[in-house]
Formats: C-alpha cells, structure tokens, sequence
C-alpha cells in the first residue's frame, strides 16, 4: 500500500511539473513589440452618414436665434445647434462657425460652456473645432467654461492628438498675441481682435516672389 502510494504521488508530481511546464507563464515566448502608434487622422466628415432632420431653413433659424435677447433663448439655440438630428456641420458648415462665435464672444457664459459641448455633440474634430475649443480652455475668464472646454476637447481629441500638434503650437502662439492685444471672450471687441488674429496664423495659398523677380523689374 505504501509503495502504491508513493508511485501515486511520483506520478501526480511528474503531470503537476508537466502543466507547469506548458503553462504560456513558465515557458519563453517570442513577444512581438507592438507597430508604431498610428491615429486616424481623418475628417470626422469622411465615414459617417450626415442625415438631418431639419434642413437649411431650420439651421438658419437656428443661428439667428443666437441673438436673441436673452441667455435662455441662446443657450436653447446652441444646444439644438449640438445635435446633429438638427443640422450636420458637416452638410452645413455655418453650425460650427455659429458655434465658435457664441463660444468666444457671447457675454453670456452659460452660452459659452454650452457652446463648447455642442461643437462635441457635433463631433467637430476639425482645426477650426479644436482651436476654438483650445483658445476657450486657456483664455475664458469664468472656470466652468474653461472647464467644459477642456474637457470637450479631451473627448474630442481622445487617440488622435498627435494629428493636432500643429494646431496646439499655432494655438499657443496665438493666445499669446491675444493675450498682447487685450483679447477677452464675451467682451464687446471680441471679434475685432480674435478675427485679425486667426487670419494671421492662416497660411497664404501664393508664396511671396522676390522682389529681382517680379514682373516688370
């Protein structure tokens, strides 16, 4: 009996050894270090269906709404202008430019922080979308709307930073400049000063020609 024990146990160590042995944790394996990481840089406008239910009479009316009289009315207007069931920015580019302007200049901060969700709502992930969105989170003057801001463009931006490395760094040139000039989103002079500046930053299409080049010289 005691031998037929022990053969047991010998026999019960030996496949317990063998398992261990098979075991993917105790036996080397070839791991393949993992590619280059490579962000889907595309436009959000690329692969997805825009279908709407409202149509460029109700998106203009919409906009329009963004000058009413009260905070209620245009929060109400830019919240609706954040739902693609409304309008697509992509069908109509003029959702996101209303968007960055209620963003920047309304005096209402209410609209501002809501505007900023809202131009997530439309997946804006574009230049214009993450510059305004990252403008907002650095120079707005009330901390919710900074706020609301930078997290928008944490969502919007997720995976896919590295394809805005040019924006962030223009950007960052860009509040500087606003900084000098007196910039500040929901003031009266707004647009005057935001509009020159992100003209500015815009590339050129002609390149300057020499002046031993021009015609006539």
């Amino acid at each position: 009996m005691k031998r037929l024990i022990g053969l047991t146990l010998t026999a019960l160590m030996g496949m317990a050894a063998s398992a261990m042995a098979a075991h993917p944790c105790c036996t080397p394996q070839c791991i393949t270090p993992p590619g280059p990481n490579c962000p889907d840089c595309s436009s959000p406008c690329d692969h997805c269906l825009h279908i709407s239910l409202g149509g460029c009479e109700h998106v203009q009316k919409l906009i329009q709404d963004l000058n009413g009289c009260t905070c209620c009315d245009r929060i109400h207007a830019v919240k609706k202008l954040g739902c693609r069931a409304h309008g697509d920015f992509c069908n109509n580019p003029e959702i996101l430019a209303a968007l960055v302007n209620a963003l920047q200049c309304d005096p209402c901060w209410e609209v501002r922080r809501t505007a900023a969700w809202s131009i997530l709502g439309q997946n804006a992930r574009t230049e214009q979308g993450v510059l305004a969105l990252y403008i907002a989170s650095r120079l707005d003057p009330h901390c919710l709307v900074r706020d609301r801001a930078a997290e928008a463009l944490d969502i919007l931006t997720l995976g896919r930073k590295e394809c805005f490395a040019g924006v962030f760094e223009g950007g960052d040139k860009l509040i500087a400049d606003l900084k000098k000039a007196g910039y500040k989103p929901g003031s009266e002079n707004c647009s005057a000063i935001l509009v020159p500046k992100a003209e500015e930053m815009k590339p050129t299409d002609k390149p300057e020609v020499p002046a031993d080049k021009k015609p006539g010289t």
